[in-house]
C-alpha cells in the first residue's frame, strides 16, 4: 500500500482528503510544518508522495518544501504543494523549489483522487522501469564479466602456447606487460594522451599478445637473431602482419570488441617508426594508433636489455639514453618524455 502524507493546517481539508485517499493509501496526516518535518527525518519507511499546504501559520509550506529537498534521504520523494493562491508566481516559486505538482484549493474530490492515483500510477512505472534497468544492469555486468574472462583466458592460453614454443619470447612478453602497466599508470595521470582508467587493464592484458605472430616463425629465427641472414630478418619481419591476421579473422568471426581491437593493433604496428621507416605499413606519426606507439616503446626498451637484435644486451641508462636519441624518429617524442621520467620506476623491474 502507497504511503501518502498530507500537511495542511486546515483540519476541514486534512480530513477531507484523508476520507477521500484511506480507502486504498495509508494516510499520514500532519497538522503543521514543523511537525511534519521531525516526523519524516524520524520515519523508518518514509511516505511515497507529500500533499503540502504552502499557506500555514507556523511553518510556510516553501520552507518545508525546500527542507525536504535538502535533506538527501527525502529529496527524492514527490511533493505536490496545495495552495489557493492562482497566481503564477506562487507557481514557478514552488516548481523552483521542486515540487512536482500543484493542486489548487478548493478543490473537489474527485479531482484529488485523480490525481494522486495518476501520481502513483507514475511512481509505479518508474519503479519497474528502475527494476527492470537494475535486472538489465546486472546481466549486462555478469555477461561482461564472463567476456573478460575469456578475453584473459585466451591471453593465457597464448603465453602457455608460445612458453613451450620459445621461452625467451613468452619471458619478453609477460616483461612488457609490466613495462606497459607503470607507463599506462603516468600516461593516464598525465592526460594528454586520453586513455580510459578502464582500458588500462585490457591494454596490458593485450600487449602479452602482440608477437602472437612469433608463433608461425621457425625456430631459427626465434633463438638466436645474431646469426640470421638478412633475408630471414626479413622473413622475421613478417610476425607482425601473421599476428594481426590472426587476431582480425576472430574480429571477422564476432562483433569487434576492444580488446580484439588493441590486440590487432598492438599485433601489426608495434614496429611501426615515427618517421614512417618501420614496417609493415610504413605509418607515421599519429597515423600509427596510440596503444601500439606506446608499446613500441616499451618493447624496445627490452629488447635492448635482452637480446639486442644479437648484439650485446645494453644497461639500464644505455638503454634509456637510447630510446631519447631515437625519439622523433623511431618513437613518439611526447611518449618517450613520459617514459624516460619513469626511469627508477622501470629499473626496478629488472
Amino acid at each position: 500500500m502507497y504511503k501518502i502524507m498530507i500537511i495542511d493546517d486546515n483540519m476541514t481539508n486534512l480530513i477531507m482528503a484523508k476520507k477521500v485517499l484511506e480507502d486504498i493509501y495509508e494516510i499520514v496526516p500532519m497538522s503543521t510544518g514543523t511537525m511534519a518535518l521531525q516526523f519524516l527525518r524520524e520515519m523508518p519507511d518514509l511516505p511515497d508522495i507529500i500533499m503540502l499546504d504552502i499557506d500555514m501559520p507556523d511553518t510556510n509550506g516553501f520552507f518545508v518544501l525546500s527542507e525536504i529537498k535538502n535533506n538527501q534521504r527525502l529529496a527524492n520523494i514527490p511533493v505536490i504543494f496545495l495552495t489557493a493562491h492562482a497566481d503564477p508566481t506562487t507557481e514557478i516559486e514552488g516548481y523552483n523549489l521542486g515540487a512536482l505538482d500543484y493542486i489548487t484549493k478548493p478543490y473537489t474530490t474527485a479531482i484529488l483522487r485523480k490525481r494522486i492515483d495518476l501520481h502513483v500510477k507514475m511512481i509505479e512505472q518508474e519503479r519497474r522501469l528502475k527494476k527492470y534497468n537494475d535486472s538489465l544492469s546486472k546481466t549486462l555486468n555478469e555477461k561482461v564479466h564472463n567476456i573478460v574472462e575469456l578475453e584473459f583466458a585466451i591471453v593465457e592460453m597464448f603465453m602457455s602456447l608460445m612458453s613451450s614454443r620459445s621461452i625467451i619470447v613468452s619471458d619478453h612478453c609477460e616483461r612488457v606487460s609490466k613495462y606497459m602497466d607503470i607507463f599506462l599508470n603516468r600516461l593516464i595521470e598525465d592526460g594528454r594522451f586520453k586513455i580510459k582508467d578502464e582500458d588500462q587493464k585490457i591494454i596490458i592484458y593485450a600487449s602479452k599478445m602482440h608477437d602472437l605472430g612469433k608463433m608461425c616463425m621457425p625456430d631459427r629465427c626465434l633463438a638466436n637473431l645474431e646469426d640470421l641472414t638478412f633475408q630471414e630478418k626479413e622473413y622475421n619481419h613478417a610476425h607482425t602482419v601473421l599476428g594481426a591476421q590472426a587476431v582480425k579473422r576472430v574480429i571477422d568471426a564476432i562483433s569487434e570488441n576492444q580488446f580484439l581491437s588493441y590486440t590487432y593493433n598492438m599485433c601489426r604496428y608495434h614496429h611501426e617508426r615515427y618517421d614512417g621507416k618501420g614496417y609493415p605499413d610504413r605509418l607515421m606519426s599519429t597515423n600509427i594508433p596510440l596503444e601500439a606507439r606506446i608499446l613500441a616503446i616499451v618493447n624496445s626498451y627490452d629488447n635492448f636489455r635482452h637480446d639486442n637484435e644479437g648484439q650485446e644486451p645494453l644497461s639500464h641508462e644505455q638503454a634509456m639514453n637510447r630510446i631519447k636519441l631515437w625519439a622523433g624518429t623511431h618513437f613518439d617524442p611526447d611518449l618517450c618524455e613520459v617514459f624516460l621520467s619513469l626511469g627508477e620506476e622501470i629499473k626496478m623491474l629488472i
